[in-house]
């Protein structure tokens, strides 16, 4: 099953599990680009795959507190 190029607010906040203002925040920070289509705002469905990638990568290179101790 192939997914949608294009998700809604509403299920772009259920894929990320988060919030509509938290998302629009991460819209107006550039850390995610949206589409208009008509007066609808969607998110490619390749920009919330790289925007997880992003999250994982900075994950992996904050070190965790007391390591190395």
């Amino acid at each position: 099953m192939t997914r949608p190029a294009l998700h809604s607010i509403q299920t772009s906040t259920q894929i990320l599990g988060i919030g509509r203002s938290s998302l629009y925040g991460l819209i107006a920070q550039g850390q995610i680009s949206a589409v208009k289509i008509g007066r609808r705002t969607l998110i490619p469905d390749q920009e919330i795959q790289r925007y997880v990638e992003s999250l994982i990568t900075i994950n992996d290179q904050t070190p965790i507190a007391g390591a190395g101790k």
